[in-house]
Order: C-alpha cells, then sequence, then structure tokens
C-alpha cells in the first residue's frame, strides 16, 4: 500500500492524529445533542415504564406506613395521579440539564402540587379525632404535620429519576453550571482542529487528489471503529442491565437511557464505517484502474 499512495508516511500520521479528534468532537457532540437533552429521557421512561414504578414503589411505602400509623394506605395513593408524577418528574430532569448547560440557567426545584395529599391526609386525621374524641391540640397539630411532610418528602424523593436534582446541589454542579459555555466551545475547538489537519493533508497530496477518498475512509474507519466495538460488546453483554441500582424507577431510567444510546451509536458508527469502507475500496479501485491505464499508454507508446 505505501508504494501505490503518495506521501503516505506524513499522511498516514495526520490521518491518525485526525481520527483522534474526529472521536473526541464526537463525543462532545454526542453528549450535547443526545445526553444532555431531555428527549432521549423521555424516551427511556416511557419505554421501561418508570412512572409506573415510581407509582407502585410509593404504594409500597404507604402501605408500610399504613401499617405503622393505622392511617389507610388510600388516604396517599388516592390523590396520586401517574400524568402528574410523569409530568413533574420529567420537567425537574429537564430543569436539571438545563441548569447543567446553561450559564443562566435557574436552579431547578420540584414543582408539584400537594394540595390534594395534604387535604386527604387532614380531612382523614380530623374525621379520625372527632370519632375518638382527640382533641385537636400541640400533638394533633405535630401528628397532622409530621404525616404530611413525610409524606410529601416520600413522593418528591421519586422525582429524581436520575439521580440530577441531588447532584445539582453540590460543588461539582455548581462548577459545572459556571462553565457550562466551555463545552460547546470543545466541539468548535477539535472540529476546528479536524478542519486544520485535513486541508494540511489536502496540500500535501494536492497533485494526487484521487487518494483523497482514500485518507478520508480512514478516517472514518478509525474513528467509527473505536466507538463500534465497545458499543457491540456492551450490547452484546447486557452489560448496563446487569447494574444493580436500590430505586427500581432509577434502575429502569439509567438502563434505559443506556440501551437507547448504544442503539443509537451503533446505527450511527455503522453507516460510517461502511461509508469509510467504500471510500478506502473506491480509492484503492480506482487506483488501480488508473495505473492499467497508464501501462495500457506506455506499452502503446512504445511498442
Amino acid at each position: 500500500m505505501k508504494k501505490k499512495l503518495y506521501h503516505f508516511t506524513p499522511l498516514v500520521i495526520l490521518a491518525g492524529f485526525t481520527a483522534i479528534f474526529v472521536i473526541l468532537a464526537e463525543a462532545c457532540i454526542f453528549v450535547s445533542t443526545t445526553l444532555l437533552k431531555p428527549e432521549i429521557y423521555s424516551e427511556a421512561m416511557n419505554e421501561k415504564g418508570v412512572t409506573d414504578s415510581i407509582y407502585n414503589e410509593l404504594c409500597v411505602y404507604f402501605k408500610s406506613l399504613s401499617n405503622a400509623t393505622g392511617i389507610p394506605p388510600e388516604v396517599f395513593t388516592d390523590t396520586l395521579d401517574k400524568d402528574e408524577l410523569y409530568s413533574t418528574s420529567y420537567k425537574l430532569l429537564n430543569e436539571c440539564l438545563d441548569y447543567f448547560t446553561d450559564k443562566s440557567a435557574p436552579k431547578p426545584k420540584v414543582n408539584y402540587d400537594y394540595t390534594a395529599l395534604e387535604d386527604s391526609i387532614t380531612n382523614y386525621i380530623a374525621k379520625h379525632a372527632e370519632e375518638h374524641g382527640i382533641p385537636k391540640d400541640k400533638e394533633y397539630e405535630k401528628l397532622l404535620n409530621n404525616t404530611i411532610s413525610i409524606a410529601k418528602a416520600q413522593i418528591e424523593a421519586r422525582f429524581d429519576v436520575m439521580m440530577l436534582y441531588k447532584l445539582s446541589g453540590s460543588d461539582f454542579a455548581s462548577g459545572i453550571h459556571k462553565y457550562s459555555g466551555l463545552f460547546r466551545l470543545g466541539i468548535f475547538i477539535f472540529l476546528g482542529i479536524v478542519l486544520v489537519l485535513v486541508i494540511c493533508m489536502a496540500v500535501i497530496d494536492r497533485h494526487h487528489p484521487r487518494d483523497y477518498p482514500y485518507w478520508a475512509g480512514l478516517i472514518l474507519t478509525v474513528s467509527a471503529g473505536f466507538w463500534l466495538i465497545p458499543c457491540i460488546y456492551l450490547k452484546a453483554t447486557d452489560y448496563f442491565g446487569s447494574f444493580f441500582i436500590k430505586n427500581a424507577y432509577i434502575h429502569k431510567t439509567v438502563t434505559g437511557l443506556f440501551e437507547i444510546s448504544l442503539e443509537r451509536m451503533i446505527k450511527l458508527q455503522t453507516i460510517l464505517l461502511i461509508v469509510g469502507v467504500l471510500l478506502i475500496i473506491s480509492t484503492l479501485v480506482i487506483h488501480t484502474l488508473y495505473v492499467r491505464h497508464l501501462k495500457k499508454n506506455y506499452k502503446k507508446t512504445h511498442s
């Protein structure tokens, strides 16, 4: 191959560096356009039935709370609405992602209407107190407030389906928020370096444009293979499915996210790999045909 391609050594070195920066640019673009966008999380939540898991976990908890307090679980669960649970968790996730990617975005917070829950608990405890002659004193108010606080805390804890809300309160998240613009800048820097390297390759090999598809194909093949091989392995071994996460709704969101990401990455990189291989093959075919053409002309002119 070295004999058939001009300037092989400098071009293969430049192609290697170009592939590295293409890989880095792809990583940044994938994170920016996929992992930091709420749509993929919504897809994962819907596919894995995350809202049902949240609802079921709350039902199990309130049943155990009922056994401890004597308050029927329906007092808590009848106020739960799956659509509202989904919309609140998705909105919180969206706000968290905005906080990590937008310097001007405010800190995320849970926006859930607890009015129905508070009314249900208050009405039940008040009715129970009247039926049993329990005075509405400080102990009564303490019991009422504690019960409402516990119920609200349990519901609110389930909205953080990716633990991003908890992360947003850390110093690490504050640093990401403060310098969020640098991430997008990194994409342009890597793409800019790729462009400079490609121009250098084109200038070096400017007298042999027939070789351009080969080097483009080589770069695509190397960068695609870098992502494709581990992605296929992770998918084949169901690596993420073996994760142990105590909360079912978090486990389903995380595994769903990774599964969808793997599917998208495999599809994209397979296409790029095929294009790269075709470019390499086409260059070799064109090169072979061109050499034959030159030989034929040489024989004609020297016969």
